[in-house]
């Protein structure tokens, strides 16, 4: 019996803690409960770290959602693009700017190179994150 309960509270739990996490997104921040937040609300685009090289890396349009690294490390950087087709558009702007494939590239990843940078690019679902080495 003490078996059947505890697989009961689990999911319970689970769904619990999903409904409460989803509500806590709805919360508004001056009481109006009419109004319903834009896309530029709800995601704060970050900025680019100081010294990426914005104009040899070209990077689809979207939301920074996250942005790190330094010249020495390399830089990450995911963004949430603003169409659908991000990760093709990714891939397509890095080949409009001199880039190759470097390798065989799947449905999710790539890494593309010149004689400054390597890339590497992908996609776990809708976002793209690119991985930016000096070479």
């Amino acid at each position: 019996m003490q078996n059947t309960r505890t697989k009961l509270i689990i999911p319970a739990a689970i769904a619990a803690a999903l409904t409460i996490g989803s509500l806590a997104g709805c919360s508004s921040s001056t009481g109006d409960s009419s109004s319903t937040p834009s896309a530029s609300e709800t995601t704060a685009s970050e900025t680019l770290p100081s010294g990426f090289p914005k104009s040899d890396v070209p990077l689809i349009d979207g939301s920074i959602l996250v942005a790190r690294g330094d010249a020495d490390n390399g830089w990450s950087v995911t963004i949430q693009p603003k169409s659908k087709t991000g990760f093709a558009d990714a891939k397509s702007k890095l080949e409009s700017a001199g880039y190759t494939a470097a390798g065989t590239a799947t449905d999710s990843k790539a890494v593309y190179t010149n004689d400054k940078y390597t890339v590497a690019v992908g996609t776990p679902g809708v976002s793209v994150t690119y991985t930016v080495t000096a070479n």
